[in-house]
């Protein structure tokens, strides 16, 4: 008879992760954070683990958890077998030449996270990247770097906060509506540009007009930012991005933002790795972002 361990035919290595994060941080919401899931998955995840294991790990009290016998020992062994697999991938990736390609989807904050990847390339010229910026991308396994708001979840993937970003209604710096302060219902008659139908600044802008008692007339959505900021410095539209800052481009420079009262928004930007690859050329660059500030 041929025996395989139930690590190897049922148990996978993030079902372990889940646990072994929640046995430290003692807590389910908290380890759901860090890897941008719901709670009800690293919940779903452990009692899996459990029922494979044929013994609770933790004791559930009302507002929190804590570990049982069996569970100090499972996350005391975790320590060791995480420890190991950890250094074990260091020491590989970090002595080979690691050619990587990085790949990352960009859905927000575009030109700063360009930028950082020119300062980046600067420095290690062996790094390769490949940035992605499309909303309608579903192939999100491809990706070893994800950007995107706070409010979205990747499973697999840990979550690590970059900025807060104000967004803001633009238009041309020439334009008659830059001397002057609205609400939002006087600008229903004006055209809207943006970046994408499925952004969650279009998202913010279409609640915000709803409110305010009308449906933006939309009338271009640009998957260019030269393009974007061409369109609203020419006057055709206004437009809806995250504050810009200093830039050179002739484009940008040509357009303000509007004084609305009541279009006050902001998003946090968070970047989301993939855990289980967080190593090399990934690893080098993911603990650059976490020392650098943006803006």
């Amino acid at each position: 008879m041929c025996y395989t361990p139930v690590w190897v035919s049922e148990m996978d290595l993030l079902q372990l992760r889940y646990f072994y994060d929640s046995a430290n941080l003692l807590s389910i919401s908290k380890t759901a954070e860090k890897y941008g899931v719901p709670s009800t998955s690293v919940s779903a995840s452990i009692r899996r683990l459990e029922e494979e294991l044929g013994c609770k790990l933790f004791e559930r009290l009302p507002n929190r958890i804590l570990l049982n016998d069996k569970g100090i020992q499972m996350r005391d062994s975790m320590k060791i077998v995480f420890d190991e697999l950890d250094n074990m991938l260091h020491a590989i990736s970090d002595t080979a030449d690691d050619n990587k390609e990085i790949k990352i989807l960009v859905r927000a904050i575009r030109s700063a996270i360009t930028e950082q990847v020119i300062r980046y390339k600067s420095r290690h010229a062996h790094a390769r990247f490949k940035l992605t910026a499309d909303f309608n991308e579903n192939r999100i396994d491809d990706f070893d770097i994800i950007i995107d708001t706070e409010n979205d979840t990747f499973a697999g993937y840990s979550r690590l906060p970059l900025c807060t970003q104000q967004i803001q209604l633009y238009s041309a710096a020439n334009s008659p509506l830059c001397s002057r302060k609205f609400q939002l219902h006087q600008l229903a008659k004006e055209p809207f540009v943006v970046m994408s139908l499925q952004g969650n600044h279009t998202h913010i802008l279409i609640e915000s007009c709803k409110k305010a008692g009308f449906t933006p007339n939309i009338i271009a959505q640009v998957n260019d930012s030269a393009c974007f900021y061409k369109i609203i410095s020419s006057g055709v539209a206004i437009g809806v991005t995250g504050e810009i800052h200093e830039s050179n481009s002739s484009a940008i420079t040509a357009i303000t933002p509007l004084k609305v009262s009541d279009f006050q928004h902001k998003q946090k930007i968070c970047l989301y790795y993939k855990t289980d690859c967080n190593h090399g050329n990934v690893r080098r660059f993911v603990a650059y972002m976490k020392e650098i500030e943006l803006f």
